[in-house]
């Protein structure tokens, strides 16, 4: 297996530590080996392995702008110069990266202590009623030992007010922890406030303290803070952090930038992620992920600390779902280093160039389809730089394009699982600005979206909201024991997203998270919310879900309560291959409907035979073929006259594609093919947004088939 490495922000890296998805031949065994482009063995440490992929963390050392391929193969590895270690103390653990080391104990939160300068850490939670809850932890669990990464995993509370976690991670030979901090709303009440949510670094007397923008840096002997409130553009070349305090500032920047016209420009508005704390026993670095778009959020230097504020006091009152979660992640380094916000912002990540056993998909191929390419880059570029809401509460989502009626500022919620078209671009064609992307779409899908903790239903914990305002919409839903209010649907809950990002960044919290959804679903088909009702794909999007944690877990509680979804729905599937959706008196058939539940089909028939299940496939696809289109070759939404429109039909290409996979009829892939070719999204439309993103998870498998077979063109205009 080859893995490819690129440095895209101009940073050069020394032995920085790469953690990366591969994939692994069937039955293949440890220990892998890491060889780096001169063939020389580099050390390697195994994090998990799941469903065909295993994680390796290893180092690499890339000049600014460069890139470097690597060989992952089997054998004896190599020792790292310095070890990072995680050793039991008690019941503290003691984490050394083998420059510095802290020890982590089940108590109150204060796991950087070892640094040098700094003398305490404390996290803290006020409520809405301004009572200040320090974080304490009841457990410490040592996840990885090293010898490239250690890490703990705690778990508390916020006082007696919200849950706590934390993940505290020291890698070989860095100068810097990383501290990764947790809230979870699993208060009663359907909300909750916050007043603020801070870290509080508590050091020596300090000096003095610096700021700044790409090369520039700026000095000041008083108390300051970095402020970012969503003015200005968190990304690209903008400064978006106002600097509000601070007495005698001078310029800190090197003798070769005062030439420069960024210096003129960027005084006082500095659009950076890091502080630089000038104690009096030495330097400290504070660098925050992501400063800019989580906002609204502080950084502020004092007399005697260096205060990390997620939410501020000043911003107002954060009103958080009961369920609701957020992830915010610190490095903190020992000594001064203007680069380390940058490297903890845009780590290196490896690239699978060959990966065998993963989604077929289209190839990249720019030079073959070059207006085709052009378009998923422009369409990308929209989703990025537009289509993508920004904030505290936010980040990750997009808002739904509309603009007038009930649901106006509706959130996408992932809809139709975008994060899986998002890691299917990544995997295809090495794009970092696809993984930036699904990163950011997965951390908020894990905090925001999953239901942490439910007193409304116990069936709900581990499910996702479906769309709605702040991201949870309510409704009546039936059960076996009466109504209930219910925040979501079975129609939208997704899993293949996750597991295939969590594979491919070698994170597996992503996996933790999509076996959450499935246990949830495994509860929803056992109170009957897995029948195609009111839709198929309320049968659809479970077996997906359901398929995808079989393949990657090999559990067989996945697997058997898909094969359950099946015989039910193969029982409702009508004798001309439809499955019907309620809507008003007349039940109605919906082509894109029964695509999702003929995926999801396809996806059980390929982990075990089922006759039945198989004729069933048959005679869905070609139901939409011959009963799924209109005279033009496009395919339906609904037959209803008023629903009766052209429709952007990705998920009905994805079943196509797996039907032809099947009976090997070429009549699949010509219909997908019809349409006047306006199966694609249309120039110049407003900015993409989720469902937009997801419609590749169909396109890219179908275009494979179509490429194969000889029938696929470019498209006539980029």
């Amino acid at each position: 297996m080859r893995l490819r490495i690129r440095e895209e922000v101009g940073v050069a890296r020394a032995g920085e530590v790469v953690v990366a998805g591969v994939p692994v031949a069937a039955g293949a065994t440890g220990p892998f080996t890491v060889r780096d482009p001169s063939g020389a063995v580099v050390a390697a440490q195994e994090l998990w392995r799941s469903g065909g992929w295993a994680t390796l963390a290893f180092p690499a050392t890339l000049d600014a702008m460069a890139s470097a391929d690597l060989t992952v193969g089997t054998g004896s590895g190599a020792a790292p110069a310095r070890a990072a270690t995680a050793v039991a103390d008690g019941d503290s653990v003691v984490l050394d990266t083998g420059r510095v080391r802290a020890t982590v104990r089940p108590d109150a939160f204060d796991p950087l202590g070892g640094l040098a300068g700094l003398r305490e850490a404390r996290v803290q939670l006020v409520d809405g009623d301004g009572v200040v809850h320090a974080a304490t932890s009841a457990a410490v669990r040592i996840v990885h030992n090293g010898p490239l990464l250690a890490r703990v995993e705690l778990t508390g509370r916020y006082g007696t007010s919200w849950a706590f976690a934390a993940t505290v991670t020291a890698t070989a030979g860095a100068p810097h922890l990383d501290v990764e901090l947790r809230l979870i709303n699993d208060m009663d009440g359907d909300e909750a406030a916050v007043a603020e949510w801070a870290a509080v670094l508590g050091t020596a007397p300090i000096r003095g303290g610096l700021c700044g923008a790409f090369d520039a840096a700026h000095r000041s002997s008083g108390p300051f803070t970095l402020r970012h409130r969503g003015a200005g553009h968190a990304r690209g070349i903008f400064a978006a952090s106002e600097v509000s305090g601070g007495s005698d500032w001078t310029d800190a920047s090197s003798p070769d930038y005062h030439d420069r016209w960024e210096w003129a420009e960027l005084h006082g508005l500095q659009g950076t992620n890091w502080v630089i704390a000038e104690t009096e026993t030495g330097p400290v670095t504070v660098a925050v992920h992501r400063f800019g778009e989580n906002h609204p959020a502080d950084l502020a230097v004092g007399e005697a600390g260096v205060s990390v504020r997620f939410w501020p006091r000043d911003a107002g009152e954060l009103r958080f779902t009961q369920g609701a979660a957020k992830t915010r992640r610190v490095r903190v380094i020992e000594g001064a280093d203007r680069l380390g916000g940058l490297r903890l912002d845009h780590p290196l990540v490896g690239h699978p160039l060959d990966p065998a056993g993963a989604p077929r998909i289209l190839p990249y191929l720019p030079e073959r389809y070059p207006n085709l390419e052009a378009h998923i880059r422009e369409e990308l570029f929209g989703w990025y730089q537009s289509g993508q809401s920004q904030g505290f509460h936010d980040l990750g989502d997009s808002v739904q394009g509309i603009t007038t009626g009930p649901r106006t500022g509706y959130s996408a919620n992932n809809e139709h699982d975008a994060l899986y078209a998002l890691a299917l671009h990544y995997l295809r064609s090495g794009e970092r600005a696809h993984y930036d992307s699904a990163s950011i779409y997965a951390d908020h899908l894990c905090d925001i979206d999953l239901i942490h903790h439910s007193t409304r239903n116990a069936f709900e914990a581990g499910g996702v909201r479906a769309h709605g305002r702040a991201h949870v919409h309510y409704v009546r839903a039936r059960t076996p024991s009466g109504e209930v209010w219910s925040s979501i649907d079975t129609g939208h809950m997704w899993t293949e997203g996750l597991v295939l990002f969590a594979q491919i960044s070698g994170e597996q919290r992503y996996l933790d998270a999509a076996r959450l959804i499935g246990d949830c679903l495994i509860r929803l088909h056992g109170i009957g919310w897995t029948r195609p009702e009111p839709g198929p794909r309320n049968s659809g999007w479970p077996l997906i879900a359901l398929t995808a944690l079989a393949r990657a877990t090999g559990e067989s509680s996945y697997l058997d309560t898909a094969a359950a979804i099946a015989r039910q729905a193969v029982k409702a599937q009508a004798d001309d291959g439809r499955w019907l959706m309620r809507l008003g008196l007349h039940d109605d058939y919906c082509a894109w409907q029964n695509a999702v539940l003929l995926t999801g089909l396809a996806n059980l028939l390929a982990l075990q035979d089922d006759p039945a299940v198989r004729a069933a496939i048959v005679t869905g696809c070609r139901s939409l073929v011959d009963l799924g289109r209109n005279p033009d070759g496009t395919f339906i939404y609904l037959r209803r006259f008023d629903y009766r429109w052209a429709n952007r039909s990705a998920m009905v290409r994805e079943a196509l594609a797996l039907g032809f996979d099947l009976t090997g009829d070429e009549r699949l892939l010509a219909a997908g093919l019809q349409g006047g070719g306006r199966w694609y999204r249309p120039r110049g439309a407003a900015p993409a947004l989720s469902n937009d993103i997801a419609e590749w998870r169909g396109h890219l498998p179908f275009l494979a088939r179509a490429h194969d077979a000889g029938l696929l063109t470019d498209l006539l205009e980029a």
